[in-house]
C-alpha cells in the first residue's frame, strides 16, 4: 500500500464529459479516471495486473481549479450502426460492404448527446489531481503506472486530450483549488472505481468483442457512487452544485393575460401551482413563475400569473393544474413565444447579495434555515441574515394572508452571487430588482370633472 496523486492537465483547456443526468461533469470521475488507465494498459500490453488492483483503491481526494461550463446547444446524428460483412457478388464481391458501402447507408441516423464539458484552463496551475492515500500498488509498480497513465491520451470525449502524471506521496493543490472529500453521508456522488465496476468493464468489452455490429458500445449497469462534500478554495465551506437558468432550456406554459380556458390564474395561485408542479414533474430542477399585470374593474391593475418556466429532465404534456377560480390545462411552449422571458431571466439572476422569494415556503423557521444553509453552500458563501415575512418584497408576487401556513423568506449572504439562486425549487429574486413583471403596470389614470 502506498500513497500516490494521480495529476491531469487538459492541454487545450476543457474537458469534455457528461454526467448521468446529462449535465456537464466536474470534476473528473475518479471512475472516468480508473477506466482510462484500464484502457490504456490494455492497449499497451503493460501494467494491466496494477491497474487492476487500482480499483480496489478507496474513493480518493479530488482537488480541481476553478472551471466554467461548456454546454454546446446542439445535437449530432450519426450513421447507425449495420453489420459488416464481405460482398458476394458484382463490385462489392470481396469488399466490406454494412454502414461503410453505399450512400444510402447513411440516411438512417441516430441521434448523439450534446458534447458538454468544462473550460478548465492551461496554466500551471490548472491541474486536477486525484490522491489516493492508501492505493494497493507496490512501490515497484508506481513507475509501471506511471507509464501506463502517460498513455493515455484523452479523459471523456475524445476532443478533450489530456496529460496523465503520477506523483509520490501527496502533491498538495493550490489553496485556490476546491477540494472533494470522500464522505459517506456527503451531499455529492461521484461515479467510484470498485471491482465491481471492473468486472462490468470487462464484461462489456467482452459483449463488444464478440458483437459483429461496428461501433457497437453496449451498456453499463454497473455505476457505483460515493458521497463526497466540496470544501470550496475560502474559508472551508461545503457545497452541493448549481442549478441551470438558460432560458432556452425551460419549458414555458403560458397563461396569457392571466387566463387559460375562461379561467382566470391570479398571482395569488402562484404557490398553489408551483407546488403541483413539484408533484407532477419528479425530474424537476426548477421553477420560475411569470407575473404580470391585466386591467381590472375600476382601472385598477391586477396582479395575474403570466406563466411559469420549468427547468427538468422531463418535463410531463401537459400539466393538469388547480387555481381558486378552477382548473387549467397547461401545455407546453417554446420559451421564445414569450419574448420577455430573457429580460425576466437577466433581472432574476443579476448579482446580489441580498435574495428574496417569489413564492412563500410552507415549513418550519428550522427547515427553512436549514434549507438556507444548504443554500448558502451551494453558492460557495454563507448566511449573513435571514428573516420570514408576510409581504412579498419584490415588484412581483403576493402576499401572504395566512401567515401561519406559509411565509416569505429574504436571505442575505456574505458576498455577490449571481443566480439562479433556487430555495425548494423555486427561484428566489434579487431583492431590489426591476424588470421583473412580463409586462409593467400601467401607469393609474386620474378621472374627474374640470373645475
Amino acid at each position: 500500500m502506498t500513497s500516490l496523486t494521480v495529476t491531469a492537465r487538459f492541454p487545450t483547456g476543457q474537458f469534455n464529459a457528461h454526467d448521468a443526468e446529462g449535465w456537464p461533469e466536474w470534476p473528473p470521475a475518479p471512475a472516468r479516471l480508473a477506466a482510462a488507465l484500464l484502457a490504456a494498459a490494455h492497449s499497451s500490453g503493460t501494467g494491466v495486473d496494477v491497474v487492476e488492483r487500482f480499483f480496489a483503491a478507496a474513493p480518493p481526494r479530488v482537488t480541481a481549479p476553478a472551471a466554467g461550463a461548456r454546454d454546446v446547444r446542439y445535437r449530432r446524428w450519426v450513421p447507425v450502426n449495420n453489420e459488416v460483412s464481405l460482398g458476394r457478388t458484382g463490385k462489392n464481391a470481396g469488399k466490406p460492404v454494412g454502414i461503410v458501402d453505399a450512400n444510402k447507408r447513411f440516411g438512417e441516423k441516430s441521434e448523439k448527446d450534446s458534447e458538454r464539458g468544462m473550460l478548465v484552463g492551461h496554466g500551471h496551475d490548472d491541474v486536477v489531481r486525484w490522491f489516493f492515500e492508501d492505493a494497493p500498488v507496490a512501490g515497484a509498480d508506481l513507475g509501471t503506472l506511471t507509464a501506463v497513465a502517460r498513455a493515455v491520451t484523452y479523459l471523456g470525449r475524445p476532443t478533450s486530450p489530456v496529460l496523465l502524471d503520477v506523483v509520490a506521496g501527496d502533491d498538495k493543490a493550490p489553496g485556490n483549488h476546491d477540494r472533494w472529500e470522500p464522505d459517506e453521508d456527503g451531499p455529492l456522488r461521484l461515479r467510484v472505481a470498485t471491482m465491481e465496476y471492473l468486472a462490468a468493464l470487462d464484461a462489456r468489452e467482452e459483449r463488444r468483442r464478440q458483437s459483429r455490429v461496428t461501433g457497437t458500445h453496449p451498456g453499463l449497469d454497473v455505476r457505483p457512487t460515493w458521497g463526497y462534500r466540496l470544501y470550496c478554495s475560502e474559508e472551508g465551506t461545503w457545497a452541493a452544485g448549481r442549478p441551470r437558468g438558460n432560458p432556452v432550456d425551460a419549458a414555458l406554459y403560458r397563461f396569457p393575460g392571466g387566463r387559460l380556458g375562461g379561467v382566470a390564474v391570479y398571482a395569488a395561485d402562484a404557490a398553489m401551482v408551483v407546488d403541483q408542479i413539484r408533484e407532477q414533474v419528479p425530474e424537476l430542477v426548477s421553477v420560475l413563475p411569470l407575473f404580470g399585470w391585466v386591467s381590472g374593474s375600476g382601472q385598477r391593475e391586477v396582479p395575474v400569473l403570466r406563466g411559469v418556466a420549468v427547468w427538468a429532465t422531463s418535463v410531463p404534456r401537459p400539466l393538469q393544474l388547480a387555481v381558486r377560480s378552477g382548473v387549467v390545462e397547461a401545455r407546453p411552449t417554446e420559451p421564445r413565444a414569450l419574448s420577455s422571458l430573457p429580460r425576466v431571466v437577466r433581472a432574476a439572476t443579476q448579482p446580489s447579495h441580498e435574495w428574496t422569494s417569489v413564492v412563500p415556503v410552507t415549513a418550519t423557521r428550522d427547515a427553512v434555515e436549514r434549507s438556507l444553509s444548504d443554500l448558502a453552500a451551494s453558492l460557495r458563501t454563507r448566511v449573513c441574515w435571514a428573516g420570514l415575512h408576510s409581504e412579498a418584497r419584490p415588484e412581483v408576487g403576493s402576499d401572504v394572508h395566512e401567515p401561519d401556513v406559509a411565509r416569505h423568506v429574504t436571505v442575505r449572504f456574505r458576498d455577490t452571487v449571481p443566480g439562479p439562486v433556487v430555495l425548494n425549487h423555486t427561484w428566489m429574486v434579487p431583492a431590489g430588482a426591476t424588470g421583473l413583471a412580463v409586462n409593467a403596470k400601467r401607469p393609474h389614470r386620474r378621472t374627474g370633472s374640470a373645475s
